[in-house]
């Protein structure tokens, strides 16, 4: 969340444009009633007030205690998840794709978007959202930012990864995310088009340090990029290619036979978790599947491996279940990696090179840097008394 008032509710932010940035908006909310849905999310709220909260909070699976499902709890929540499905509908936001394009409620308050729109090669139409550094609450002109391109998974939108987006962003960074075609905002690829995501990305970065409203505020000799799912294969298969890239961080880009590549130039994190499986949530299947992606990698490397972590670990799509702490080992590792790998911060160094106490006692993590090699395995959850 953002910055608070003295009464608790989110502070109003100074308009981007005072500090000499283009003008923002926050994530987009749905309609306030889509369809006549009041009933039934009142009867909603009325049953989740009455959940035993504790227990849901903490749904244990045999293996990890603490695979969570804790959204459920929240009414509030609950009310937005629904409008945001009933919206869907009749909104143009791809219902076939499943997943809305209202992220979560309060990772639209927290990031400021400068939207966007631009063509691929091939002259297909896509959506962009520029995340401004600081919330916009930065002087543009203070210095060059760096720069975090991100890369979206099969069948979501710009909007599932805002957390991610905005940790970046509150961390002196400018993001660019984008639908890929047939995603999202983005239009169905046009005559000719052969929807390759890597040329996509490029043509992506080209538009920001080109002719985006913000190109003159970058600073190109620091660009990393991240992804997910298909963006993490993306990702694996742009970083061996695009010379504008200093860094990247994959998380569960699926297995060897989708991550192609023929190339490491640059540092490379893989991230994922034991309970991720290449498509779902089976247990431990994706490390194994994606663990001789990592063994390929040559140039300084990382390999994360979250407790009970899905596939929904990097998302911020509402009610899917991962682990409590699985965001929290994302943002950690991959915000160290970008800061070490594009800023030189040292005391990121310090970050990889430690082990959070919630890293998979199931696999070994790992952290190459230099000749220095680092391997991590928890040892597991306590067991109930």
């Amino acid at each position: 969340m953002g910055d608070q008032t003295p009464g608790g509710s989110p502070a109003r932010l100074a308009p981007s444009e005072a500090f000499g940035w283009p003008a923002s908006v926050q994530g987009e909310s749905p309609p306030e009633s889509p369809l006549p849905t009041d009933d039934a999310i009142f009867q909603l709220s009325m049953v989740t007030e009455a959940l035993p909260r504790k227990t849901l909070a903490g749904v244990a699976d045999p293996i990890a205690f603490g695979y969570t499902l804790s959204d459920i709890t929240d009414p509030g929540l609950l009310e937005f998840q629904i409008r945001a499905m009933a919206a869907q509908l009749n909104d143009g936001s791809r219902p076939e794709q499943v997943f809305h394009w209202y992220g979560h409620p309060e990772n639209n308050m927290a990031v400021a978007l400068v939207p966007v729109q631009f063509q691929n090669r091939y002259g297909t139409r896509l959506h962009g959202e520029i995340v401004l550094p600081k919330r916009g609450q930065v002087q543009a002109t203070a210095q060059k930012y760096p720069v975090i391109l991100a890369l979206q998974g099969l069948n979501t939108n710009t909007a599932m990864y805002r957390w991610w987006h905005q940790l970046f962003a509150d961390a002196g960074y400018l993001v660019f995310a984008f639908d890929f075609s047939g995603q999202g905002r983005s239009d169905d690829e046009v005559e000719g088009d052969p929807n390759n995501n890597i040329e996509e990305a490029q043509d992506a970065l080209s538009y920001l340090l080109g002719n985006s409203p913000v190109s003159q505020f970058i600073d190109p000799a620091r660009i990393g990029v991240i992804g997910h799912s298909m963006g993490a294969i993306a990702t694996m298969g742009l970083q061996a290619v695009e010379p504008r890239l200093k860094a990247a961080v994959a998380a569960a880009p699926i297995s060897e036979i989708q991550s192609v590549f023929d190339n490491n130039p640059i540092p490379v994190m893989i991230q994922t978790g034991d309970h991720d499986g290449p498509i779902a949530p089976i247990v431990a299947v994706n490390p194994a599947v994606v663990r001789p992606v990592y063994e390929q990698l040559t140039s300084d490397r990382a390999f994360i491996v979250a407790d009970a972590a899905t596939h929904a670990q990097h998302t911020n799509y509402p009610l899917l279940p991962t682990s409590t702490w699985g965001r929290e080992i994302a943002a950690q590792y991959s915000l160290a990696w970008m800061n070490y790998h594009l800023l030189g911060n040292v005391e990121a160094l310090g970050v990889l090179q430690t082990a959070h106490p919630r890293l998979s006692y199931l696999w070994e993590s790992e952290v190459v840097i230099g000749q220095d090699k680092r391997v991590f395995k928890s040892t597991g959850p306590a067991l109930p008394q």
